[in-house]
């Protein structure tokens, strides 16, 4: 994807032109407006050739109630928009024109969510990120974000039975060379598409694939993260397979997370405000930040792993994150420095895709900005594979645990004033409503291990 051409930079009429022009010399005949709702899921409406100038002059129309459905298109129970809420717009943001490179004729925007008179909404994902980066440039600084998308590719047969693909081991070339025909339609869908790829490699689980995205500002790395899901998606469908980005896909199995790396830069993004005499080599800055993510992590474990399966990959002695700390280098801790030499930077590794990730960085953003603003100190890094240690050890050591349910993480997301505020007064509580309806109804399922153990004992 290449950034939109403008006549006269800034001047909207003049960029739509542009891009009008744009879409007809591409040969586009469909554009998809495209934004995420509340349970991450990608929505869109297709607009034909001759309804282009007023799509991206006013987007695409949508009834408010559309924001009440969760992850299974299940309405909420009282829900806040009703039949009679009215509508919002999803009107395009320009500069995010991409052809679909698997898709030919199709074009695709991404939004912003607008009011009936024009303005950015109050529940609109995009807007909130915009918001607290807009705040974080009122104290000089801008971040860097990068994502790190773990899925998994999956087989069904005609039984409905579902495998993974492969069976080949963590970080092997096999699994890279078996799904080389994939992994290279993906890599170029993806730069077509303005998504820069650091690496792909084979994962722990069977089938398992993690592919490191470049880093980015904040809008653009959530942009990207979705462009990337939904070109896996698609690309995996056409050889007859499954990609999934569930957490928690089967108990036996390796779980996917999404891991969000963030760095601190002067507000033209141009000096890394990183490094310093702080303590361990952190500038004061990145140390408070990073602070800040420590002190909100329950909230933030909510924002960004707020389904009931999130709650089956972070479990303590796994490889995913269950505890309240910072450490060089180890993969137990919640927030990981890479290293204790060269550039700092950290990675925050609790969320996974069930997360909306624009208000997961909205809620990352705002927790580091408050660490800045009180002066957090982040203490000392942790030490040792902390799913293993004792929990009197961890007590004494004043290492805490992440939320072990949805309910849990959902409630601290709630009595969090600066994630609930950086969220906003719609998507906050929103999020909160369509993630607890799901977790209401998970809770009246009788599962098959249920059965198992109960059916015949009882």
């Amino acid at each position: 994807m290449t950034g939109v051409s403008t006549t006269a930079a800034g001047d909207p009429q003049s960029e739509q032109t542009a891009l009008l022009e744009r879409l007809q010399a591409d040969g586009v005949t469909g554009l998809w407006i495209v934004w995420h709702d509340y349970a991450a899921r990608a929505c869109a409406k297709w607009m034909p050739t001759g309804e282009f100038a007023g799509a991206l002059r006013r987007g695409g129309s949508f009834c408010h109630a559309n924001l009440n459905f969760s992850t299974d298109d299940q309405q909420v129970p009282e829900p806040h928009f009703a039949a009679d809420a009215g509508d919002f717009f999803a009107v395009p943001d320009l500069a995010t024109y991409a052809q679909l490179p698997y898709r030919p004729g199709i074009g695709r925007v991404l939004s912003y969510l607008r009011d009936e008179g024009g303005a950015v909404w109050e529940g609109c994902p995009r807007g909130r990120l915009d918001a607290v980066t807009a705040a974080l440039a009122a104290h000089g600084l801008s971040a860097q974000a990068a994502y790190e998308p773990e899925f998994s590719l999956f087989t069904r047969d005609a039984s409905g039975a579902i495998t993974p693909a492969d069976h080949a081991t963590m970080y092997s070339v096999e699994r890279i060379d078996r799904h080389h025909d994939l992994l290279t339609r993906i890599d170029a869908a993806l730069q077509a598409q303005g998504v820069r790829v650091i690496q792909i490699g084979s994962e722990y689980g069977p089938g398992q694939l993690e592919i490191n995205l470049h880093h980015e500002s904040p809008r653009k790395a959530a942009d990207d993260i979705v462009t990337f899901r939904e070109t896996v998606k698609a690309l995996a469908r056409e050889d007859g397979l499954i990609a999934s980005f569930m957490p928690k896909p089967f108990a036996h199995l390796a779980g996917s997370g999404l891991h969000v790396h963030l760095s601190l830069w002067d507000a033209d993004g141009t000096e890394p405000r990183n490094d310093g005499d702080a303590p361990h080599g952190f500038s004061p800055q990145l140390s408070a930040f990073m602070a800040g993510i420590l002190a909100h992590a329950p909230a933030l474990t909510g924002v960004g792993a707020p389904s009931v399966n999130s709650y089956k990959r972070l479990l303590p002695g796994s490889w995913a994150p269950a505890h309240v700390a910072w450490a060089f280098g180890n993969r137990a801790a919640l927030v990981r420095v890479p290293s204790a030499h060269g550039s700092r930077r950290f990675e925050f590794r609790a969320g996974d895709h069930t997360g909306n990730p624009y208000l997961f960085l909205t809620a990352l953003l705002a927790a580091g900005l408050d660490g800045i603003e009180r002066g957090l100190d982040p203490g000392d890094p942790a030490s040792g594979d902390l799913g293993h240690l004792p929990l009197a050890e961890l007590q004494a050591r004043g290492v805490g645990l992440l939320p072990r349910t949805v309910d849990a993480a959902l409630d601290a997301v709630e009595a969090d004033d600066v994630v609930m505020r950086a969220l906003g007064p719609v998507c906050g509580p929103e999020m909160l409503r369509v993630r607890r309806a799901e977790a209401a109804r998970y809770h009246t399922q009788v599962s098959a291990w249920e059965r198992d153990v109960y059916f015949e004992r009882v």
